[in-house]
């Protein structure tokens, strides 16, 4: 059978991605998307053959992504997430949305698990950091303003209530930063939508976090192109295969400061309040989208035996980790990891 392969390039916030989808159908029948939030380019594919159906389904996936923007913006000034962090250290309980307690409550988890390295607190170290990147020769905050930022940061205390879906701040200066989490949970909770509407055959990427649906006609599943580096285009990339999961990437590929000739990344260690110098890519394969994004984001900044580690604790979700040491690329993978690279 002849299948017609169509690459969708995403340039998101970290990578470029390529999702390659085999058509047995009719062009027809398979219908693209998109629409601007969170910062990103949000694409919904969905196939079906009825295009109207799908662009309400699109539609209703899209809106939303931007409720939840709203909600989660640290950039909206009016968000939930900033009315909450403007309530730091008040010893007040805020009512929190059930989106925004979900995913906080998440967060913790995953901070937990990660020893504090996902910190969704270290808003104030992201702050600090976007305004060094806008510079024409970024500096490092001092020692002096950096010892003033940690203080401001702890995941302990963002404190919450299940029972009565409230929570508290407790720390003065305290400021949240779902930056690295709240793609992959729209991403996620957009699926789910188009799932309740009728559309399992459909895919989301949130700028990156690409949640995937049932594989689409004629395949065993949708396939994901993740380059393995940008300063050795060479190496080319690893082509993962999978359905019903979110694939995530994240590292310094595109997003970096160099300052006296370190290479910091963007992702924040939010112990050290530096950007990582450890040039590592990691690709995470979860069947929660919100897992995917923030565990992504947390193995950048882990030794690699002990990121696996984790990675193997963790029920449905596996991950490849990529550093780089001088010309050479070194590989580390996660258990089950294996079942999702195709040529292997």
């Amino acid at each position: 059978m002849n299948f017609l392969y169509t690459f969708i390039s995403l340039l998101t916030a970290s990578f470029l991605f390529q999702v390659s989808v085999a058509d047995a159908r009719q062009d027809s029948e398979r219908h693209r998307f998109q629409s601007n939030h969170m910062g990103s380019v949000f694409t919904i594919v969905i196939y079906d053959g009825d295009v109207a159906a799908a662009k309400s389904a699109a539609d209703a996936a899209f809106a939303m992504i931007e409720d939840l923007n709203q909600i989660m913006s640290d950039y909206l000034p009016e968000s939930e997430l900033n009315r909450f962090s403007a309530s730091a250290s008040s010893g007040e309980w805020s009512s929190l949305s059930e989106p925004l307690f979900d995913i906080l409550q998440q967060s913790v988890q995953i901070s937990e698990s990660t020893g504090g390295l996902f910190d969704v607190t270290a808003g104030p170290l992201t702050r600090a950091w976007r305004m060094a990147r806008m510079m024409p020769e970024p500096q490092l905050p001092d020692s002096l303003e950096l010892a003033g930022l940690l203080q401001q940061i702890g995941y302990r205390n963002l404190l919450l209530n299940e029972k009565d879906k409230v929570g508290q701040l407790a720390a003065e200066g305290m400021r949240l930063d779902l930056g690295g989490i709240a793609k992959g949970y729209a991403a996620e909770m957009a699926m789910h939508l188009l799932r309740e509407k009728g559309f399992p055959v459909s895919f989301v990427d949130a700028g990156g976090d690409i949640t995937l649906g049932d594989p689409p006609p004629g395949r065993n599943g949708w396939e994901v192109a993740v380059p393995l580096s940008k300063r050795n285009p060479e190496l080319g990339y690893i082509m993962i295969q999978t359905s019903n999961r979110t694939v995530t990437t994240s590292g310094d590929m595109f997003q970096y400061i160099t300052v006296n000739g370190v290479r910091y990344s963007h992702i924040i260690n939010p112990h050290t309040g530096l950007g990582s110098t450890a040039q590592q890519q990691a690709t995470v394969v979860s069947r929660s989208g919100t897992w995917a994004d923030a565990y992504a984001s947390a193995l950048t900044l882990m030794e690699p035996e002990e990121a696996m580690e984790l990675i193997d604790t963790l029920p449905d979700t596996e991950a490849i980790l990529f550093r780089n040491n001088g010309d050479e690329l070194l590989e580390w993978r996660s258990a089950g990891m294996s079942l999702f690279i195709l040529g292997e």
